[in-house]
């Protein structure tokens, strides 16, 4: 009876050593949960990055399309190959 008792305690042992440390086991979680933790840190960085430089992207196209704007209004310049057509209303 003691010897059946000492193996079932060893088994039982040997089955806990290899849940704690074994492939897939306690050890490997919670590396796996620190390598994800970091992995999703960066990638929201990235995100937000991103996010900048499109939001910077969008400003630069504006930007030049109002400057492009105003140099056509306010200075009358127009591009290579454009007719510049003046319409001045009736005298009054």
């Amino acid at each position: 009876m003691r010897v059946l008792a000492a193996l079932l305690c060893c088994a039982i042992l040997a089955l806990g050593w290899d849940i704690y440390s074994g492939r897939n086991g306690w050890q490997q979680y919670q590396l796996l949960s620190a390598e994800l933790q970091q992995a999703q840190e960066r990638s929201e960085l990235l995100v937000k990055r991103n996010d900048a430089l499109e939001a910077e992207l969008e400003d630069l196209k504006q930007g030049s399309a109002a400057i492009e704007e105003l140099a056509r209004s306010e200075l009358g310049l127009i591009k290579e190959g454009e007719t510049f057509y003046r319409i001045i209303g009736a005298a009054q």
